[in-house]
């Protein structure tokens, strides 16, 4: 959200984004564009943002008089009566791994399975009330039609998204042992349970290996628990949330990225990785094909096998030249398809197709 806001107000737009956060919570930020704040809720099975969202952004669209509404995620669940309400358009972009095939009425049927999954459903919604819906890759593309319908085809955009341009000014110095890092959310479906033990068998035969995970996510506890149960002390550290300097250092001395996510649809942090130039092992889940050359530009395995996983760690310390001239090309490849400012292009010109069909907006710059 931050980039691509950034990456707006460079193209000239006027940009303003709406943040939630914890009561007490106190946040020191001065972002190039307008930024707002509204309350942040925590409630096991529904997302009560929708709310706070909803109220705040009333009070802001009648000031501002935004032509542009763009929601994410289920937050943005009243955005379109919204946006009748100030005649703004509703844009909407779908990061979810899962898009229900049928509305909220229906699912109350099963109540239990509704309760499970509210969440989904109220981002549904959101996304089939959007004028237009942007995903950031043809996988996520796909899970949107698939729970919309075929006939939304025309509404559904994918524009990629971008990497901060610092990872492509990584400075790679590996070091002497072999180091391999992780970072994303502290979730079995980013595959840390796979890959603690492939890290078994990797110590096999590489004594000297290292593992630092980063992250935070609600199985952090659970995974410091199985890096003890499994013996990987003090060879697995587990330092929680860093910042995204923090993590390039990790990577300059790193020899694998290793993400063996089970579902991404879209897949930031091996996008990351690959613009730092550092060798990629990764699975060919989701979206992680789009991004990763199977054999070019990184190494993808089958999701939830820890041995495949552990064989492709074991190839790429095996075949250090081989692999670095891999991620030489993942890097260039990175820079040509994961910038936020042809993310904004292509975006404004979405924007511009819908503005010119009510003859709201017409010019040819933002």
């Amino acid at each position: 959200m931050h980039q691509l806001a950034c990456a707006l107000k460079r193209q000239g737009c006027e940009v303003h984004v709406l943040y939630s956060k914890e009561p007490k919570e106190n946040l020191d930020t001065d972002p190039p564009y307008k930024i707002h704040w509204t309350r942040r809720f925590q409630f096991a099975t529904i997302n009560l943002d929708i709310f706070s969202f909803a109220w705040a952004l009333n009070r802001l669209a009648r000031r501002e008089r935004f032509d542009i509404i763009h929601g994410n995620a289920e937050e943005s669940f009243f955005s379109s009566w919204i946006c009748r309400r100030h005649n703004a358009i509703p844009f909407f972009t779908s990061h979810a791994p899962y898009v229900p095939s049928t509305g909220m009425l229906r699912a109350l049927f099963n109540p239990i399975s509704f309760l499970k999954s509210v969440n989904s459903y109220l981002l549904r919604s959101a996304a089939n009330r959007a004028k237009r819906i942007i995903t950031f890759s043809q996988f996520s593309r796909n899970l949107v039609l698939a729970g919309l319908g075929e006939p939304e085809k025309n509404r559904v955009e994918v524009i990629p998204g971008g990497v901060d341009s610092s990872w492509f000014d990584v400075e790679r110095k590996p070091s002497d042992n072999p180091e391999l890092v992780f970072w994303g959310r502290m979730e079995d479906e980013k595959g840390i349970p796979e890959l603690l033990d492939a890290m078994k068998i990797v110590a096999k035969k590489f004594p000297h290996v290292k593992l630092t995970l980063v992250g935070e996510g609600h199985r952090l506890e659970d995974y410091k628990q199985r890096v003890r149960k499994l013996g990987l002390i003090p060879r697995t550290i587990v330092p929680g949330w860093q910042s995204m300097e923090a993590i390039q250092k990790l990577v300059a001395t790193a020899h694998v990225a290793v993400l063996p996510s089970r579902i991404e649809s879209f897949g930031l942090s091996v996008a990351e990785a690959l613009g730092a130039g550092v060798p990629v092992v990764t699975t060919n889940a989701g979206a992680l094909p789009e991004i990763v050359d199977e054999g070019v530009t990184g190494t993808l395995v089958s999701p939830e096998n820890p041995v495949a996983l552990a064989n492709a760690i074991c190839d790429v310390l095996e075949n250090p030249e081989k692999f670095r001239s891999m991620a030489k090309w993942g890097r260039e490849s990175a820079r040509k398809k994961f910038s936020w400012d042809a993310a904004a292009q292509k975006l404004i010109g979405v924007y511009r197709q819908e503005l010119r069909a009510i003859s709201k907006y017409i010019p040819d710059k933002p």
